[in-house]
């Protein structure tokens, strides 16, 4: 009987592990786009950033932006003066 429990135990772990390494596998493609659209998003809002800082006003309406200014998030696209 305690044969049949450990055969059992050692079953059901072999079928976690390979069940494991299956989806990290079939997963493992999209979690890399994923990573590399995180990096370009991240190189992207950096490259904003920097140009919103150097002209010191906003990119929708133009006003000038204070330092705490710098961290309030834009109206959504559609909402921007001058795009009619």
């Amino acid at each position: 009987m305690t044969l049949q429990v450990l055969s059992a135990v050692l079953l059901v772990c072999l079928g976690m592990l390979l069940g494991a390494t299956w989806t990290i596998q079939a997963l493992q493609p999209r979690l890399r786009r994923q990573a590399e659209e995180r990096r370009r998003l991240n190189q992207e809002w950096l490259a904003v950033h920097a140009a919103h800082r150097q002209r010191g006003e906003c990119a929708c309406c133009g006003k000038s932006l204070s330092e705490r200014d710098w961290y309030i998030a834009p109206a959504t696209v559609e909402d921007r003066p001058g795009d009619d």
